[in-house]
């Protein structure tokens, strides 16, 4: 593991593109770093405190913390006699089956749960986390595969219980709901192929054939977003690539990525992403 600025490298140390750390020194903290890999935070006993893109998070015994790849992160504090499991691992790795993709913006929503609020969701995950531990720690014949099938479990908890809360879930077996995730769909890529453009929510919802208010309510309902908050958030992850990965100035990136003024970017994208679009490239050299 290496960590340059604030991005950590190099975090799978072994072929198999999984990582499992498990930590029980008192008083823990960990500065801010970003990396590429999903990140499932188990905080299985003891209090625990975090800040992800900005926003403080506290987690306490059983309670697990999704983190999306790329964000920024830090651990602020954790209590004594505390233990904990940090899971990382590089999703689009795991496609052998072509369907991550299918699944893959259910893993970018930042998502605590707890055995209070989620006592279901939280006992299945748990289940699945000790399993994935105990076979990493035995490491007995064939456990890469064993630790793959651990990960796709839960992946599927996790994306079934989001896409359960934005009604997505089932509604491929009515005909009604079908048709409108047909809509919805054509309404994402229109979105990806115009971005970059002054679109509005008027735009999109003809694009689909809806009115403005049926597909405002439709979008809502499938997505857990309103229209203009998903349009930002998209703009927002291509910002940040290009804010990666390229040297351009940040008001190019900024208009590339559909913000029609540089103050108008700096202020969402701090609202996104709990920083600056300077900080956020100087922490990505």
């Amino acid at each position: 593991m290496i960590i340059e600025g604030l991005h950590e490298r190099n975090i799978f140390t072994e072929q198999y593109p999984f990582r499992l750390v498990v930590n029980t020194e008192e008083e823990f903290q960990y500065p801010l770093h970003w990396h590429n890999a999903v990140e499932l935070v188990y905080n299985e006993v003891g209090l625990c405190r975090l800040k992800v893109s900005g926003s403080q998070i506290s987690l306490s015994n059983g309670d697990f913390l999704l983190i999306p790849a790329g964000e920024i992160h830090e651990i602020i504090e954790c209590s004594k006699n505390g233990k904990r499991f940090f899971i990382q691992f590089n999703i689009t790795s795991l496609d052998g089956f072509g369907g991550i993709n299918h699944i893959k913006p259910f893993m970018e929503k930042l998502l605590k749960i707890s055995r209070d609020g989620h006592s279901q969701l939280q006992s299945s995950l748990e289940k699945c986390a000790l399993d994935l531990i105990d076979e990493y720690e035995k490491k007995d014949y064939a456990y890469a595969l064993s630790l793959n099938a651990r990960l796709f479990d839960i992946i599927v908890i996790i994306s079934r219980y989001l896409a359960e809360e934005s009604g997505y879930a089932g509604a491929a077996h009515r005909p009604k709901k079908r048709a409108a995730i047909g809509q919805i769909n054509e309404a994402f890529e229109y979105i990806q192929n115009n971005y970059p453009s002054d679109i509005t929510l008027k735009d999109v919802s003809s694009s689909v054939g809806f009115s403005e208010y049926h597909f405002s309510r439709l979008f809502k309902d499938y997505t857990g977003m309103t229209f203009l908050s998903f349009l930002n958030s998209y703009r927002i992850k291509q910002a940040e690539k290009l804010l990666r990965q390229s040297d351009k100035p940040i008001l190019d990136i900024a208009l590339e990525s559909g913000f029609n003024s540089l103050t108008t970017f700096n202020r969402i994208f701090k609202k996104y992403k709990g920083c600056s679009p300077t900080f956020y490239r100087k922490a990505c050299l």
